[in-house]
Formats: structure tokens, C-alpha cells, sequence
């Protein structure tokens, strides 16, 4: 007889922007970032979605990240306190290498996606 293994479902990550993140998101984020600062076990991520006001945030991650690559990072929102203020801070699960991607074409591809939703609803 085989044992059956339970998963746990996550919730699905919604693509934000960082300047979109804040302490009350309470699923999943997904966002497009380049590493400005990194060291083993966090870096600071400056978005590449938004790069008009490109904002950054910190994340914490197992692994090393290489500076100035590209990532898709899925994570979930925490907060750091440093004294009494509360920092947004990302516990990312997955960081995935994109330095190939062509942000543009990816943009516009999630703009016709879009439209497509629209449409059929």
C-alpha cells in the first residue's frame, strides 16, 4: 500500500510593483527586480517593473543573489522593526535568474493578457 502525500496549496502571487507593497499584503507578491546590494542570506532589490519610480526592498532569501542580475522573485511580506518604525522586508521562497528577458516585450505581453480578460468577461 502507498502512502499518500498531503501538500499544502499556496495562494498564487500576484505581480506587483515594490511601491506597491506594503505591511497588510497578506498573500503572495511576485515581483521583476535587479540586486543593487547583496550578502549571503538577504539583498536589496530595486524594481525593474516600475522603473520610472523604481523603489526597493529588502529581501531574505536562502542562497547568495549576484549583483546587478535580474530576478523574478516570489515571496511572502514581513516586517522588520528598526526602532519604531516597521520596514516592509520580502521572505522570498523562489528567486529565479531573468537576465534574458526582455522587460518590454514582457510588459506588453501582460497589457494584451489584459485586454484579453477584459474582453472575455
Amino acid at each position: 500500500m502507498t502512502e499518500e502525500k498531503k501538500f499544502i496549496r499556496k495562494k498564487p502571487s500576484r505581480l506587483t510593483t515594490i511601491r506597491e507593497i506594503s505591511l497588510e499584503s497578506r498573500e503572495p507578491v511576485r515581483i521583476l527586480g535587479i540586486v543593487v546590494d547583496s550578502s549571503p542570506g538577504s539583498a536589496l532589490v530595486q524594481d525593474l517593473y516600475d522603473a520610472k519610480k523604481a523603489g526597493s526592498i529588502w529581501i531574505t532569501i536562502e542562497g547568495t543573489l549576484e549583483p546587478k542580475k535580474k530576478y523574478l522573485i516570489i515571496g511572502e511580506v514581513t516586517e522588520k522593526t528598526d526602532g519604531d518604525n516597521k520596514i516592509p522586508w520580502l521572505n522570498a521562497t523562489l528567486a529565479h535568474d531573468i537576465d534574458m528577458l526582455d522587460i518590454a516585450l514582457y510588459k506588453e505581453v501582460l497589457e494584451l493578457e489584459g485586454k484579453v480578460t477584459k474582453t472575455k468577461s
